[in-house]
């Protein structure tokens, strides 16, 4: 069975601002709107929860795809959400925001409360709950379980591993970000990897490398289907778990996978490092919580450079940057860079970007910038591409050496 819980960030907000009648009004309208979703792919609404809603796929009625109609539920759902929400934020000023966790497991179903009532209970169910706490607004987190049920249909990129109260080890999570136009090869990833093992001997020698400082870069490239997604995944379970679960000295996972549609420019860079920061670019608090994030990175003058970060991200209230300035641009390359150093240094770091062939040019030019400048940094940049015409090239990017240099980290 597959649980969907979705909670609705923004609820105190509105209820401090409008009245209980009003109140009642929005609050209905966005869960009837949720609800809709939920019917739609013929999901159980098994209760709503104060501002959440709590969905169950597979029971009392089952399919054989009730993983994938979850998935495509949290889309929906996120979709009708932005709707209201942009509504709000154009009558209120507030800011609302809808996170969702899934999980596929096994859980207790039938009359658990009262024979009359039909409900499901159990570890699924509270997996389910505490990974949507952990996602940001805007965000579809799935567990490893619906990842391997769903991967063949739907596109991730990892988080990597969450702490959850109750769970002797951290739960690996994965953010969805959209449904395949055309469904991938299908690949049993539960079973093992054979005939890869010179593979995976060379992408640990790099990783190695890189862990006592020497910045590597390894380019993978094959015909589709091939399996460079499963090597990389292999490669990445075995950098970071050990037999008694994640290894105390575990590198520090950033996972992208571009895509031909639906892309902003810098996608490679924005998004994993949103991610890794942990900075919602809507909450009005964003440029502060980066100034924070920086100084504890030891950036020597954060107000300096998050300015000129915050635009690049898109925060809030940041403005647009100056796309035809090149000395913002040169700036912004080396701050960019920085972070990721800075990342790197406390924990060595896997920097992963597949389907290299849909990168946009932005975040190339970018890539191949950081890969120009890194060197005596832990970093392996892992990157994966189809091979054949069309495919990027590696190349040198020349490096200046801006005045905003001195801005970066102190350590």
């Amino acid at each position: 069975m597959t649980v969907l819980f979705a909670d609705f960030v923004g609820f105190t907000s509105l209820a401090d601002d409008l009245d209980p009648e009003e109140l009642q009004m929005l609050v209905s309208g966005i869960f009837e709107a949720l609800a809709e979703e939920a019917l739609r792919y013929d999901g159980t609404i098994e209760k709503f929860i104060g501002d959440a809603i709590f969905v169950i796929f597979g029971a009392p009625l089952a399919h054989e795809d009730d993983p994938q109609r979850a998935l495509r539920c949290a889309l929906g759902m996120q979709k009708v959400f932005a709707e209201h929400s942009a509504r709000v934020k154009a009558q209120l000023g507030i800011e609302l925001g809808l996170r969702i966790g899934i999980h596929s497991g096994m859980v207790v179903a039938g009359a658990v409360r009262a024979p009359a009532e039909y409900g499901v209970m159990g570890d699924t169910v509270n997996t389910a709950a505490r990974l949507q706490q952990a996602a940001a607004p805007g965000e579809i987190y799935v567990t490893q379980a619906t990842f391997r049920l769903t991967n063949r249909e739907f596109s991730f990129r990892e988080v990597g591993p969450i702490d959850m109260k109750g769970k002797d080890r951290p739960i690996l999570a994965y953010a969805l970000t959209g449904e395949r136009t055309t469904p991938r090869t299908s690949i049993d990833i539960q079973a093992p990897l054979v005939g890869r093992w010179m593979e995976l001997s060379r992408l640990d020698l790099a990783f190695q490398s890189a862990r006592v400082g020497r910045t590597e870069v390894v380019l993978i490239a094959g015909e589709p289907g091939i399996g460079k997604s499963r090597l990389l995944t292999e490669f990445i379970g075995l950098a970071t778990s050990a037999e008694d679960g994640v290894r105390s000295d575990a590198p520090r996972v950033l996972r992208w996978t571009f895509s031909r549609v639906n892309q902003r420019s810098y996608a490679g860079f924005i998004e994993p490092l949103l991610v890794e920061l942990r900075i919602d670019p809507n909450d009005p608090e964003a440029a502060t919580k980066l100034r924070a994030k920086l100084r504890e990175l030891n950036f020597g003058n954060p107000e300096l450079v998050a300015p000129t970060l915050a635009q690049f991200f898109h925060l809030a209230g940041a403005g647009e940057p100056p796309g035809d300035s090149e000395e913002w641009k040169r700036s912004m390359f080396i701050i960019v860079y920085d972070v990721i150093a800075s990342l790197a240094r406390e924990r060595p770091l896997l920097y992963v970007l597949e389907d290299l062939h849909f990168a946009d040019s932005a975040s190339l030019e970018l890539l191949w910038f950081v890969a120009s400048r890194a060197s005596r940094v832990p970093i392996l940049l892992l990157l994966a591409q189809r091979a054949g015409p069309g495919s990027p090239e590696p190349r040198p990017v020349p490096i200046g050496q801006p005045e905003s240099q001195s801005a970066g980290p102190t350590a």
